[in-house]
């Protein structure tokens, strides 16, 4: 049983890692004692960067795929500007599409330029990397792009329309605003590309937008979708007067439109608004309880505690319970967190819930972090490391946790090396300077060479 969890953890703390293979001595090196002399941490970054350049420069597409991929996950932007040359020289349309693909996720506006002129040179390009580029334009809210909008809406390549609609959303003035609500009027667009329009006018914040949108919200015989959109953007533009269309909508009987309207609801305050979704709580929809969650969590409503407690506890869904859960961490409060500590130590609770409660104490209440560090021990001395390792996960993979230094190194002290690969992953993801001095031990003394290679590569981007 301990080889199977064993192997789960290193499955998981892998997929997780940095490139670079793990070595197939890695259980040989576990055990070894010997430690190598001192290793300069910045040539071990260098070695990394010089390959990562390497592949850029010499490498077939499919390991520029993997490359991106890799950046894309890390957020790195570092090597845009080898990218970009990358870009300039390739005569691959799908090489390129990639490229504007890792671009718009990391918002990065460099290429701008590059994408303008194949947009404006449209007609010689391929519309496949055309597409990719007005989405590009959009996601950085190019403004320049703009001047390009009248046309491409005269043109209506529906390839381009839904990218085309989030530009003037995203990047508009007070001209795409009123082009946007002729759109949504126009009888040629197709519904798609009306919810596509809805979808700008939230992005832009029209007020001009809400009386359209609050009567297709309150329309019962209108697209089901188009209601659910029509109510996601009147959240976003945030006119008061759309609370009423919004209660209307949570208690209609259509349970996706409900859910939307619930949603939408957290945007705004006021008694009227609080009731609707605490009564959404008990509806006999999974969707709208969750909906429910979620609203009460952007609210913040410390009313809500008693409620989202009893629904963390007992509710017969558990993807409400969890929403509850994580609704109680950003209520938070005293008695908030005190429930979730308690929910720790109760022995009927399931597993992937408490490693949830684990999870939100954990970047939400300082306070906590003594008493996680207690669990996470005790649980390191049980005879089934099931909640241990869980535990162990949720802090190297999570969402980053910058007060999980004393988890860390409760990891750090474990002899099994995955679970001191999963505290390395947590310093990779976090680079909080107290741990430093843990790295520098780590990279002389451990008795793996994998381990210290690798908290020499963490250290070497400590700034």
């Amino acid at each position: 049983m301990r080889q199977r969890i064993l192997v789960i953890m290193m499955v998981s703390i892998v997929s997780i890692l940095g490139p670079g293979p793990i070595p197939q001595a890695h259980a040989a090196d576990a055990a070894s004692s010997a430690a190598p002399g001192p290793v300069d941490p910045q040539a071990t970054l260098k070695e990394t960067e010089t390959r990562r350049r390497d592949t850029l420069k010499y490498g077939i597409e499919s390991e520029i795929f993997e490359l991106l991929d890799s950046l894309k996950a890390e957020k790195d932007g570092s090597y845009n500007e080898e990218i970009l040359g990358l870009f300039k020289s390739s005569r691959s349309q799908k090489l390129r599409s990639a490229i504007l693909d890792f671009w718009s996720a990391l918002e990065w506006k460099g290429g701008e330029a590059e994408a303008f002129g194949l947009v404006e040179g449209r007609d010689n390009q391929d519309p496949a990397l055309v597409s990719s580029a007005v989405a590009y334009l959009a996601q950085i809210r190019s403004t320049k792009a703009l001047s390009l909008s009248k046309d491409l809406l005269k043109e209506g390549d529906k390839k381009i329309l839904p990218s085309l609609l989030k530009l003037l959303g995203r990047a508009g003035g007070p001209q795409e605003e009123e082009a946007l609500l002729a759109y949504l009027d126009s009888e040629d667009a197709t519904e798609d590309l009306k919810q596509g329009a809805i979808r700008a006018l939230g992005d832009f914040g029209s007020g001009k937008a809400a009386d359209k949108l609050m009567k297709l919200v309150e329309d019962p015989q209108g697209s089901k979708t188009t209601r659910m959109v029509a109510s996601e953007s009147l959240g976003k533009i945030g006119d008061p007067r759309a609370v009423k269309s919004l209660v209307i909508a949570a208690n209609g009987d259509d349970v996706n439109v409900k859910a939307s309207a619930v949603a939408a609801l957290g945007h705004f305050k006021g008694g009227e608004v609080d009731k609707a979704i605490l009564g959404s709580l008990r509806d006999a929809s999974v969707l709208v309880r969750i909906a429910g969650c979620k609203a009460l969590a952007a609210r913040k409503l410390d009313e809500a505690v008693p409620a989202l407690v009893y629904k963390a506890n007992y509710d017969p869904e558990k993807a409400v319970k969890t929403e509850a859960i994580k609704a109680l961490g950003e209520v938070g409060g005293k008695d908030a967190f005190a429930f979730l500590r308690s929910y720790l130590d109760a022995p009927k609770s399931e597993t992937a819930l408490k490693v949830l409660a684990f999870g939100v104490l954990l970047r939400k209440d300082p306070s906590s972090i003594a008493s996680l560090v207690d669990r996470l021990a005790a649980e390191a001395k049980e005879k089934d490391k099931s909640l241990y390792v869980a535990f162990a996960k949720e802090l190297a993979g999570g969402e980053p946790s910058p007060g999980g230094s004393p988890l860390a190194r409760v990891l750090f002290a474990d002899q099994d090396y995955l679970m001191r690969l999963g505290g390395l992953e947590w310093a990779r993801r976090n680079k909080v300077p107290e741990i430093r001095p843990d790295l520098e031990r780590l990279s002389v003394s451990d008795p793996s060479d994998y381990i210290r290679k690798k908290a020499l590569e963490i250290l070497a981007t400590f700034k």
